[in-house]
């Protein structure tokens, strides 16, 4: 049976006479060493052969560790972590091949093993860079002559092979400037008695969790970059190279546009527009097994990924453009983007790949979804009862009978017991009960009593009118004298409002007419909120008048999310 694991501390001379052919996947970013980690490199080796030399110690020096998948027995090795250091390495040996023309033969058996030119072999290279850099990589860096041409060329070079033009022009430099005897004393050194960690698997998920918890360098491998490979290789196999570098560069593009973390978000909804349940393994193991356009990389590309990017890229900034309806969308939208959760995000990009070209209906499903996903948040419904809600409506949508009318999608349908939960959610303890819901509820409810077209701005903050923890014998105390009466209104709704700044514990503890003049203002003369501003109009806080305020914004919010229950279907039935 083969091993799952392997981890061996080998020297330099072990790892590149032979025993591994190192391979570069695709999905690893371009070279990125500059010139001051290569510096370091060599600065370090020297110091540390230097530290042996006076001690007469014999000791390894460690350069680090590499993960690497790689099947018992064969010498090929795709490297996961350690690109950076083994290409380093391997320009430290051409530059000491360029330096030392008497030790050449010996230094490029690390650079690569001999074909037989008689019977037909070529060249073994001990380390191939990603496909776009390999031919590079091989004529200018392994190849005996190269290295010289490299640093004296005047090319242009971008990206990863300006990269290895500087660095190898630095180590030239270095090389060249030592002594004879300490040239190959640090040939020596480097082969004999320098280490890596050899870490290898023949899974690729194994070898990439192996990755994950030893790299905390915040290094750019990702699960995405996993299927990237794996994509464009099948590509390359069943379409040829061409093709794959095609749509290599359709794949950066894409990535680009979205940039990296929210492209990486997009898988993670792909497959939940497939799976339609919790994830329970890996993204990439996920992603592979329920994706069925996967075997089909040009149609995952084309059809899938691709569709899928340019609607999450308005979906997630609520930028939507078309020549109606698009202020309505992209309203709802913004109050989605504001909640703790992104479940709603999967139906609602198969709704919008289905049905874009007709904004009314997109205008209708998201302010139904907007209610939704609130319900489902301010009644705090469970993680797996969410997830299995919106795969519900996921399949509604997908059906090809489905013609685009939000009305017929009954999952979006609010029962009305659900609307009596949702309400008595609303007009109870917004503040302790729902932490993560509450700033979103008050500007909502306040982009709800402003005037149409006004900018909502932000809230830093939101604030109780009546304190907390009100002082004895302050006004607070005469208009509240009942404890528990008092506790039960201070934590709703009508006695919150946003603060376009934070907190003053001290002033949060003032009398009403104190602290209505002093904290209620905004940064200027007024308080750029609706809602903030109705206090400092008042001149008693009293609860009399947080009933009436009470009343009037949950009702705000009734009306907005359709809230209303006709007398005696007040007990409706909950769905299953």
């Amino acid at each position: 049976m083969a091993k799952t694991l392997e981890a061996h501390d080998k020297l330099i001379r072990e790892i590149f006479e032979g025993s591994y052919q190192f391979e570069i996947p695709d999905y690893q970013r371009p070279y990125a060493w500059t010139t001051e980690q290569a510096g370091e490199l060599f600065d370090d080796l020297m110091s540390a052969m230097q530290d042996v030399r006076v001690s007469g110690a014999s000791s390894q020096y460690f350069l680090g560790s590499i993960v690497l998948i790689k099947n018992d027995r064969e010498p090929k090795s795709s490297v996961v972590d350690g690109q950076q250091r083994l290409s380093t390495l391997t320009m430290l040996f051409a530059v000491l091949r360029e330096a030392m023309p008497q030790a050449a033969d010996d230094i490029t058996d690390f650079l690569y093993k001999k074909g037989k030119v008689s019977l037909g072999e070529k060249n073994e290279y001990r380390l191939t860079a990603r496909e776009e850099d390999a031919d590079f990589f091989r004529t200018n860096i392994q190849e005996p002559g190269g290295i010289a041409h490299l640093v004296t060329s005047t090319d242009k070079l971008e990206d990863s092979r300006l990269r290895y033009r500087e660095n190898a022009s630095l180590l030239l430099g270095k090389a060249k400037a030592l002594p004879p005897a300490d040239l190959i004393a640090l040939w020596q050194f480097l082969a004999n008695d320098c280490s890596l960690v050899v870490i290898s698997t023949p899974d690729l998920e194994a070898a990439y969790r192996i990755f994950s918890v030893l790299n905390n360098r915040g290094l750019d491998l990702a699960p995405i970059d996993i299927i990237k490979a794996q994509v464009l290789g099948l590509i390359r196999t069943t379409a040829g190279e061409t093709k794959s570098q095609a749509y290599a560069k359709e794949w950066s593009r894409i990535e680009s546009a979205l940039g990296r973390d929210a492209f990486g978000d997009l898988f993670g909804h792909i497959r939940t527009i497939y799976a339609k349940q919790k994830q329970r393994s890996t993204l990439v193991k996920e992603f592979q097994e329920y994706v069925t356009e996967y075997k089909a990389p040009i149609d995952l590309v084309d059809k899938v990924i691709k569709p899928y990017a340019e609607v999450w890229d308005f979906v997630r900034d609520a930028d939507f453009e078309a020549t109606e309806h698009a202020e309505a969308v992209n309203e709802h939208l913004s109050w989605l983007n504001r909640v703790d959760f992104k479940d709603w995000v999967p139906p609602a990009l198969v709704y919008f790949k289905r049905f874009r070209q007709k904004p009314k209906r997109l205008a209708e499903y998201f302010q139904s979804l907007e209610r939704l996903t609130y319900f489902l948040l301010v009644t705090k419904v469970g993680i797996n009862e969410r997830i299995e809600t919106y795969a519900a409506l996921t399949k509604e949508i997908e059906r090809a009978a489905f013609g685009g009318d939000p009305t017929s999608l009954s999952t979006l349908t609010l029962t009305d017991k659900q609307k009596l939960e949702f309400v008595a959610a609303l007009d109870g303890d917004i503040y302790r009960s729902l932490p993560k819901a509450r700033m979103a509820l008050v500007l909502r409810l306040e982009s709800l009593v402003r005037a149409p077209g006004v900018q909502l701005k932000d809230a830093v903050s939101l604030e109780h009118v009546l304190p907390q923890t009100p002082p004895e014998s302050s006004d607070w105390i005469n208009w509240f004298p009942d404890e528990e009466e008092r506790d039960g209104w201070t934590h709703r709704l009508a006695n919150l409002v946003p603060l376009d700044r934070n907190k003053n514990s001290s002033a949060s503890n003032y009398d009403f007419a104190k602290k209505k003049d002093a904290y209620f203002k905004g940064k200027g003369k007024a308080s750029p909120f609706v809602l903030t501003q109705e206090v400092r109009s008042e001149s008693k806080w009293t609860p009399k008048l947080l009933a009436k305020r009470q009343q009037r914004l949950v009702s705000v919010l009734k009306d907005h999310w359709d809230l209303a229950v006709a007398t005696g279907k007040a007990s409706g039935s909950a769905k299953s």
